[in-house]
């Protein structure tokens, strides 16, 4: 069976839902543009100097420590940097995120619907030539839907949606969990792109909160380590060459 790429997501802020890129310029050795380019943070998890350099998400506002922010939905204008905030299928505010102006636009609000759920004030942070994925190198996360299907069909016994482990690149037509045994340094193709397989994602509590709803509501850590004895979903990759890559691609496995 062919295997496809499904959907590409990326994840401008950090924290913030995903959103679907009908393609994506690849460069090798880096991140898909825009990823976890903008993080939030408050001072009293970075301290007066903020935000200098990729730092761990435990510095930032994310869904494990904030799971409220699951209730917001995005829009992000990459040639403008320009975010626009949604609650309920409607447009809250928006900003230029690379512009103090926009910014402040952004974390005003930020800062009136999470004022009962953090200590402090949410800051918008960026740092030249930094993305702030969880790994400090450059990777790009992978899901095999199917995985994630088998997990929501015969351990859990509802349906999962894949937003909870928040993938770059999403993939259909691999049997389900097949993608945990590709080894390190494998090669993975889609279109005319190259990946090295790097290793599996090890989910945290992060996953066991609704996208839709912001409540924890499956421990998924406790559920894999009981369904299939690890805490794996996905994998890490990393781009060897550049390329342009869209839903529809094949993927192909060396």
């Amino acid at each position: 069976m062919t295997v496809e790429l499904k959907a590409i997501r990326r994840y401008p802020v950090k924290g913030m839902r995903g959103i679907d890129m009908p393609k994506a310029t690849i460069t090798a050795h880096k991140m898909i543009p825009d990823d976890r380019r903008f993080v939030i943070a408050t001072q009293s998890s970075t301290g007066q100097d903020g935000v200098h350099e990729w730092a761990r998400k435990s510095n930032f506002l994310q869904l494990v420590n904030t799971p409220k922010l699951a209730e917001l939905g995005t829009e992000y204008d990459d040639a403008t940097s320009t975010l626009t905030v949604m609650r309920n299928g409607r447009a809250i505010c928006k900003g230029k995120l690379d512009d103090a102006m926009g910014r402040t636009v952004i974390e005003d609000f930020l800062k009136a619907f999470l004022k009962n759920d953090i200590a402090g004030t949410p800051k918008i942070y960026s740092v030249p030539d930094t993305q702030f994925g969880d790994m400090k190198e450059p990777y790009i996360s992978i899901l095999n839907l199917a995985s994630i299907r088998d997990f929501g069909e015969r351990i859990v016994q509802a349906e999962i949606d894949p937003m909870r482990f928040r993938g770059n690149l999403l993939i259909d037509g691999l049997a389900p969990w097949k993608e945990l045994e590709w080894e390190e340094d494998q090669i993975i193709k889609i279109n005319d792109g190259t990946f090295r397989v790097v290793h599996p994602i090890t989910r945290c509590k992060a996953t066991s909160i609704n996208p839709d709803t912001a409540v924890s509501d499956i421990n998924v850590p406790l559920m894999l380590r009981k369904g299939v004895n690890h805490l794996y979903m996905g994998m890490y990759i990393e781009p060897v060459s550049d390329a342009v890559i869209a839903p529809g691609d094949t993927v192909t496995i060396a």
